[in-house]
């Protein structure tokens, strides 16, 4: 398959087009589950499947010692001839392959994973029909959207069609996602697929890179072999360890936490967890908005709710702020006026009055006069699909049903405006509308069971709704004014360098973390991992800073395995994307060190989850986005072909996945660690041999079907000899809908 050589010089960043010679960039692979009975071994080299290839290479990443690079990097165009054979045209990608390179002008030199480590990668093809915009993480918690994520921006692709695009091409997708195998197991893990099935994509034309080094370069030991640099005292590593400390991300002293109790109120029953004493239940209730001039008083009384309570009656001029140090009082609430006010970034201000007795709901909105603003009620992100209140430049108010990051739709008028007035330019408008929703889309109101009322706000550039310029979100809290709202401690929050921390760690049966009280979890007890990891920061003591003016420049290199598209019999097939985490959904979990008594041979620590096929399935169309693994109408499961493990070095010791209803060991990952110091074989860092399923003329077993109902069980093992940060226990998976 003869061809000419091109080179392309894009942005600084060099792709490159080579057919004259075909061979797999990284050498051969391994897969986990061969069919020992098949008559022939499976193979992973990608010259032996009818394939051309194309390189692409990353802007360059610079790095110096100590230092996390996890950013979104300027796209990079594929290459011209690439682009012109594809255009309106779909593409068959059957595999890649992923290095660290120095480029010189004596060609690539991969860089060994001792300088650099590759923590994990998340990169996107898109085409004519797709593109990648900037978005708030918030609104992306949920397909159909393929993300480049960084902890401080995140980057999605939104795929659409043309008029006049032809029909075949609708359940084509624009834009494909790679990421399998994806951290430091990324060089000698196989990312291809059995013959015939593929990530198809449509009239492609450019690479999207979010990946996030670190850099564990000693500078001042040329190797081969591994001597770390200083480290922190926050490292874990032991003396003489294979691998930096570096890369476990460790909270070092140049982190600034700031932790801090939050307070809710409660209209109905009692707190879970109480205000222990005076002097905490009167700044929790500052801290929920009760006016400033209460009056507080600590008592013990048997006809008021036990701990922090608000008091109040439409009467009172001033509320009053209760401690009850009686164990035995009354429940909360008991009435039916509440009130309740908050802001979102000192633009735009809510107001609610609620009267459950007459059903009526008066709602004052605050906020900049000549443009639009508005409101989006009971949701902390667009994702939440709230109901919203928006009041344009001039006044007029409509009311509509969110979409995620999309303005939804419209729909009909339950409010009436009671007053409209602007004062030094900022708008009050008073509106009046039932408690209950008129249709299922019209937010109800239910202060005895929701009185902590989160909401969102955004402002415009100009007066009619459009994209918002600001936006925001806040918790209303509604106080009872005719009973006792119950003030309740609801748990620790914090930031971590001003950032702040959120956790999603579920309790069985779905994951361990919750049970285990895994330190990942809380911000009080966070101590390393991807928190302590952002771009830029260094990963060392404040009093450590050598090698400051020495960087090391490099490219992530990537090699895409291509065919042209066959729709006809024996056609390509597509294969969905689908997902899990073993620490749901924490994304990370530290390793503890072993008991004392632990002999070294068990040291072994363990995490599991339980959940079902269709929970990792998103039904929307597969043309639309890459997570979509389309509808369900017709379908009763699914064909699992390939099956990626994600964890890391130097502690991971087994992952597995077991059908759970007939206890069959679908894939199981040991990991093949290195014991040298050539490149692909570091000492102590690994390679992860994916599962596949395909055909025994290929040497493999038939595909595994799974139905929608199936039960599934990961079980995540590490050593834990030592302690360690930040581990993953990640399924990347592909198969088919049948």
């Amino acid at each position: 398959m003869a061809a000419v050589s091109v080179f392309f010089l894009l942005a600084g960043v060099v792709s490159i087009v080579r057919t004259a010679e075909l061979r797999n960039m990284n050498g051969l692979y391994e897969i986990a589950n061969p069919n020992h009975c098949a008559g022939s071994a499976f193979s992973t080299d990608f010259s032996e499947k009818n394939a051309e290839y194309f390189d692409v290479y990353s802007p360059p990443i610079t790095t110096r010692y100590g230092e996390v690079f996890w950013t979104y990097l300027p796209p990079v165009s594929l290459p011209d001839d690439i682009v012109k054979r594809f255009a309106n045209k779909t593409m068959a990608i059957i595999g890649t392959e992923v290095d660290q390179v120095f480029v010189t002008k004596d060609g690539d030199v991969s860089v060994p994973i001792t300088w650099a480590y590759n923590h994990h990668y998340v990169t996107t093809m898109t085409g004519s029909r797709s593109k990648v915009v900037r978005a708030d993480p918030k609104d992306y918690l949920n397909p159909p959207y393929s993300t480049l994520y960084t902890h401080t921006d995140t980057f999605v692709s939104e795929d659409f069609v043309e008029e006049g695009d032809p029909p075949e091409i609708a359940d084509i997708p624009k834009s494909q996602h790679f990421m399998e195998n994806n951290g430091g197991e990324f060089r000698k893990s196989f990312h291809g697929y059995p013959t015939g099935y593929i990530q198809a994509i449509y009239s492609p034309d450019t690479f999207h890179y979010s990946v996030m080094q670190i850099d564990t370069h000693n500078r001042d030991h040329p190797g081969p072999d591994f001597v770390a640099g200083p480290l922190p005292k926050a490292s874990q590593a032991p003396p003489n360890a294979s691998y930096s400390g570096l890369l476990e991300c460790p909270c070092t002293d140049r982190i600034k936490k700031d932790i801090h109790t939050v307070y809710s109120v409660l209209t109905k029953g009692g707190c879970e967890i109480a205000v222990q004493n005076a002097s905490e239940c009167f700044a929790a209730a500052r801290s929920i908005g009760t006016p400033a001039n209460a009056t507080t008083q600590a008592v013990s009384d048997k006809s008021l709710p036990s701990g922090c309570s608000v008091v109040r009656s439409p009467e009172d001029v001033v509320a009053k702020v209760m401690f009850n140090a009686e164990t035995h009082g009354t429940s909360c609430g008991g009435g039916s006026l509440y009130t309740g006010q908050a802001s979102v970034l000192n633009k735009v201000t809510m107001q609610l009055d609620l009267n459950s007795h007459s059903n009526e709901a008066k709602i004052t909105l605050t906020g900049p006069d000549g443009v639009w603003f508005g409101v989006g009620i009971n949701a902390q992100a667009m994702s939440d699909l709230p109901y919203a209140i928006i009041v344009n430049g001039s006044g007029e108010v409509m009311e509509r049903k969110l979409a995620d990051h999309d303005p939804g739709k419209q729909i009909a008028t339950s409010v009436t405006i009671l007053s409209n007035t602007v004062v030094k330019g900022v708008r009050t408008i008073v509106l009046n509308r039932t408690m209950k929703g008129v249709t299922a889309d019209h937010y109800t109101f239910s202060p005895a069971v929701e009185s902590s009322l989160p909401f969102i706000s955004a402002v415009g550039s100009g007066p009619a709704f459009a994209y918002h310029k600001f936006k925001g979100a806040a918790t209303l809290s509604l106080t009872a004014l005719d009973g006792a709202t119950c003030v309740c401690n609801a748990g620790i929050q914090g930031s971590i360098n001003g950032i702040p921390f959120h956790k999603d760690c579920w309790d069985e049966p779905k994951g361990d973390l919750v049970r285990q009280k895994n330190p990942t979890c809380w911000v009080d007890t966070y101590v390393g991992g991807l928190r302590c990891c952002h771009h830029g920061w260094i990963l060392l003591d404040q009093d450590q800073n050598p090698w400051e003016n020495q960087t090391d420049e490099y490219h992530m290199k990537f090699r895409f395995w291509f065919q042209e598209y066959n729709p006809e019999e024996p056609k390509h097939e597509n294969l969905v994307r689908i997902f899990w985490e073993t620490e749901v959904w924490s994304t990370e979990y530290d390793i503890p060190i072993k008991q004392p008594d632990v002999m070294p041979e068990d040291a072994l620590h363990e995490i599991q989850s339980h959940w079902k096929v269709g929970d990792m399935l998103h039904d929307c169309d597969p043309g639309s986005a890459f997570d979509c693994t389309g509808p369900r109408t017709n379908k009763t499961g699914i064909n699992l072909i390939y099956a990626g493990g994600h964890c890391h070095a130097p502690s991971c010791y087994t992952m597995e996945l077991w059908n759970a209803d007939n206890g069959q060991l679908l894939c199981r990952h040991d990991p093949i660690y290195g014991n040298g110091t050539e490149i692909f074989n570091e000492d102590g860092y690994l390679a992860l041999p994916p599962c596949l399923w395909g055909s025994k003329e290929e040497g493999l077993t038939e595909p595994i079907f799974l139905s929608f109902d199936t039960n599934l069980m990961s079980i995540k093992r590490n050593n834990n000899t030592y302690g360690h940060y930040g581990d993953m226990a990640l399924w990347q998976m592909r198969g088919v809908l049948v």
